[in-house]
């Protein structure tokens, strides 16, 4: 049987320990929240990523931190600032994986955004091929997504980027690009209508016996 003072002792450690780990926990969320006070949002994430590897036991801050990198993305969208939301978007991606099914709902919507936002800044631009490899990248992104709204959008920004494609006189590589999306899905696109893979067969031999 353990001795009191040996029970005393083993006591004081586990109090000691209990107090370094909220002594560390309070660092931690008082250095963020100062950072997000003086606006330094991008220290601030990177302040908690710093933490993360010592605040094991805090199985919130990694949801904290997935909110950080969302609302970093939503300020660079309402500031207009698609280069730098695109940027935001490839760091959130990267932290949790590039997998649609990665992805939480809330950054699949934001993403899906960015994305469609890029394609029609580089459709009003006249850089129609630019703006359907946004487009694809939105595909790519969010064909295999968990939620049906989300993978209706990849759908929708798929044919809106065959549509770029022919309008920028490249009904080829339009067909090309459905064949590219078939294999990257193992089989058939789903939703995607038969009669759009076949118009686009029809204007590429069109387009090769017109010499294009």
């Amino acid at each position: 049987m353990a001795s009191v003072p040996a029970v005393r002792t083993l006591a004081i450690v586990l109090v000691a320990l209990l107090g370094l780990c909220l002594l560390l926990e309070a660092t931690a969320v008082a250095g963020a929240w100062w950072l997000a006070r003086q606006g330094s949002y991008d220290e601030e994430i990177g302040w908690l990523e710093t933490w993360q590897p010592l605040l094991v036991w805090d199985s919130a801050l990694a949801g904290q931190l997935g909110k950080r990198y969302r609302d970093r993305l939503r300020r660079d969208l309402d500031s207009n600032r698609i280069d730098k939301a695109v940027v935001s978007l490839r760091q959130a991606r990267a932290r949790v994986g590039h997998s649609g099914e990665a992805l939480d709902p809330d950054l699949m919507a934001l993403g899906i955004e960015t994305f469609t936002r890029a394609a029609d800044r580089m459709e009003a631009r006249g850089l129609l091929a630019v703006a359907a490899a946004w487009d694809e990248s939105l595909f790519v992104m969010a064909v295999r997504a968990s939620r049906p709204q989300h993978r209706y959008a990849a759908l929708a920004a798929f044919q809106e980027a065959l549509d770029l494609r022919v309008r920028n006189g490249e009904p080829c590589q339009a067909l090309a690009r459905v064949q590219w999306a078939k294999r990257g899905l193992g089989g058939q696109i789903p939703g995607f209508p038969p009669s759009i893979e076949e118009d686009l067969q029809l204007q590429c031999r069109q387009s090769r016996s017109r010499g294009r």
